[in-house]
This record gives structure tokens, C-alpha cells and sequence, in this order.
């Protein structure tokens, strides 16, 4: 699909990988309406984005909410006219050990990474329809193709089940003229880790969780505009899959050869690490 003339909805807008795409599709002549809940990162985005001649649209929006996502949808209908694009975007996290984290802590990591995705296909989808024509892209993570930490076990499960959804999404959505991708990004540099919820994690757990994410994800980190402009070029390509970092390929096609040599393979290492299994406490 071609930028130029399209209409973007992009969830987290105002920060991070959602305001370097939201730039990335401006300046391939996108105009914008960005969804978020910080009304000053909002305003911040709006007078970037407007600065390179585009339209551009902000709405408060919580997408664990279903409301708010409905006010977003009916807002930039109401306003741009239509939505060729929408960037499923806004997401959290939420890790720590197993036997601490409450229901709320899963419903909560759920309710924004799942059903904010959810809700956001619920409300733009039919216009898609519809029109016999759209994109959706939706976040995912390196987390959503194989497990980072045991940590991580309600952020990695949000983000498999992202990863699956939108493989169900391609096969139902495409046939019908809307494209698709997920995207997969590694080590970006944002600022998710402001609302990120941690529990029962010390501060030497905390080093550890990281040491063991990295033999995975990579030591790679990157910018929030150059996950911008691979979303992009992925969306002018009509690429299912995008994955910022080429080494995540070759960890994932080791996974899919044979995973229980590569699961032992990680349990090993961390054995080594710690001289046992260890616990989160």
C-alpha cells in the first residue's frame, strides 16, 4: 500500500514506536489521527507531525476500554472521512514471579496487549470491509515467538497471542482486500518502562531477567524511528511478518527446527548461570 493520501489511526501515538511511525507515515504523505492516553505527549506528537504539512487528528483514548476505542473510531470517522490504516500499537508489561502475580495483574496485561488489539479490529474493521480495502498492523514482540524469561510470562503470552491473531486476522482480512502485518521488534528504546508493573522481582532478579532476555533478543538496541520506517516499508511491501532484526529470524527458524533442543539449550545456560534453576525471590 501506498502512503501518500492515506489516513493512519495509530494507537500509543504519542511516544515511542507509535510517534516514529506516525512521522514515518506523515512524511510519506499520511495524514494521522493519533490515539493515546498522555494529553501532553499528544500535544508534543500533534505539533511534530503537523510541522511536516500533514493532517493530524489527537483522541484521548484507553484501549482497555471499550468506549474509548469506539469514541476513537467514530472521532476519525467523523473527522478524516475514512481510515485506510490503523496501527494497533499501545501496549504494557507486566512480569515477575509466577507465584505473586494476581488475576488483575493477567487481566490487566491482557486487557491492553489482547483485547486493546481486539477493540481496535472490532471498531475499524468493518469500515474496512466495507471499503473492500485497509492495513492493519498490529504490535507484537520477539516475546510473541519465543519466551524471553519465565519472568516474562504474562507480557509473553499477550504478545504470542498477538502474533496468532494476526495470522488469523491475515487469513480472513486479505481475502477481502485489507492487508496485514505484525510487527516484532527486539530491544527498542522507549519509555514502556514507565508503566511497566514488576512483581516480586529484586533488584539482583531484575539483572538476571535481563542477562537471560538478551541471549535471545540480542544485545541490539534500537531506535523508535528505525522501527518506523521498517513499519513503513514493510506496509508499502505488504509484509506479514516484520522483523526489525534479521538475527530473529535465524533464532526463530532454530526454534521451529527442532524446540526442544533449543528450549534445553536455554535452561542449560541459565543453569550455569545461577547453579540452579533458581526462583524469582
Amino acid at each position: 500500500m501506498q502512503l501518500d493520501g492515506k489516513v493512519a489511526v495509530i494507537t500509543g501515538g504519542a511516544s515511542g514506536i507509535g510517534k516514529a511511525t506516525a512521522l514515518a507515515m506523515a512524511r510519506r504523505g499520511a495524514d494521522i489521527v493519533l490515539a493515546d492516553i498522555n494529553g501532553q505527549r499528544l500535544s508534543e506528537t500533534w505539533q511534530a507531525v503537523a510541522a511536516l504539512g500533514r493532517n493530524v487528528i489527537t483522541v484521548h483514548c484507553d484501549v482497555s476500554r471499550d468506549r474509548d476505542v469506539e469514541q476513537l473510531a467514530a472521532t476519525a470517522l467523523a473527522k478524516a472521512g475514512h481510515v485506510d490504516i490503523l496501527f494497533n500499537n499501545a501496549g504494557v508489561i507486566c512480569r515477575g514471579a509466577l507465584e505473586d502475580l494476581s488475576i488483575a495483574d493477567w487481566e490487566w496485561q491482557f486487557g491492553i496487549n489482547v483485547l486493546g488489539v481486539v477493540r481496535g479490529i472490532k471498531a475499524f474493521l468493518p469500515h474496512m470491509i466495507e471499503r473492500g480495502s485497509g492495513y492493519i498492523i498490529n504490535t507484537g514482540s520477539v516475546a510473541g515467538l519465543f519466551a524471553l524469561t519465565g519472568e516474562g510470562a504474562p507480557y509473553i503470552a499477550s504478545k504470542f497471542a498477538v502474533v496468532g491473531l494476526s495470522e488469523a486476522l491475515a487469513l480472513y482480512a486479505r481475502p477481502r482486500g485489507i492487508g496485514v502485518s505484525v510487527l516484532c521488534p527486539g530491544s527498542v528504546d522507549t519509555n514502556l518502562i514507565e508503566t511497566r508493573r514488576s512483581i516480586g522481582m529484586t533488584p539482583e532478579r531484575e539483572v538476571s531477567e535481563a542477562a537471560q532476555a538478551k541471549t535471545v533478543q540480542g544485545n541490539t538496541l534500537m531506535t523508535p524511528e528505525q522501527i518506523g520506517d521498517i513499519v513503513v516499508e514493510a506496509v508499502e511491501q505488504n509484509r506479514f511478518f516484520i522483523l526489525a532484526d534479521p538475527a530473529h529470524q535465524e533464532t526463530l527458524m532454530r526454534r521451529t527446527a527442532d524446540w526442544n533442543a533449543f528450549l534445553e539449550e536455554r535452561l542449560t545456560a541459565l543453569g550455569d548461570e545461577n547453579g540452579s534453576l533458581g526462583t524469582a525471590k
